[in-house]
């Protein structure tokens, strides 16, 4: 059963299954140094069974994260989160509590696939989703300041520079700086 969430002309955005081949995307993705570099880290290497521990709650709707597999072209190349900020993370990004806020984390999986303008695509449709099934007014992103192919894919989808997050995320065994991205939808 695929369960789309967002579409456009080239990308497809489906929620993850709880099935072995999802599960063995994101060990082949999870394990790869290329993608390492910037998601998660290449002193940080996902079997399946770390991946199956990880992922299964959220892609069971335990988690209040919610997984995604980025297709094209009916093929698998990616992977996308989201979740509804929590009164920590808006205070610390400095956002209306009133607000409907979402984060987002993504990656694409497959590096020959890089710069070809895929990630902003994903985001543009995800954002639409957000908007009108869960009534996003705010969507955050926080790449390391380091990840410039990310920022500039990040700003080509509507995103805005906000502040850096100073020592905000454990990457190869040293707390790195990340960039607090912003999308704020229109106002009325």
């Amino acid at each position: 059963m695929t369960r789309v969430l967002a579409t456009d002309d080239r990308v497809v955005i489906r929620k993850m299954s709880d099935t072995p081949t999802d599960y063995v995307l994101l060990a082949k993705w999870l394990s790869d140094p290329a993608v390492l570099e910037f998601y998660e880290g290449r002193d940080n290497p996902f079997d399946l069974k770390r991946v199956k521990a990880k992922f299964s709650p959220r892609a069971m709707g335990e988690d209040r994260v919610v997984p995604c597999i980025v297709e094209m072209n009916q093929v698998a190349l990616g992977y996308v989160q989201f979740y509804p900020l929590d009164d920590s993370q808006r205070v610390e990004y400095g956002l209306d509590s009133q607000e409907r806020a979402f984060g987002v984390d993504m990656f694409i999986g497959e590096p020959p696939q890089w710069g070809r303008g895929i990630g902003p695509r994903v985001l543009r449709a995800l954002i639409r989703y957000l908007v009108r099934s869960e009534d996003a007014v705010v969507v955050t992103l926080d790449p390391q300041v380091s990840n410039g192919r990310a920022i500039r894919a990040y700003e080509k989808a509507g995103f805005t520079k906000s502040k850096v997050l100073p020592k905000h995320e454990m990457h190869e065994g040293e707390l790195r700086d990340c960039l607090l991205m912003v999308w704020r939808a229109a106002a009325p």
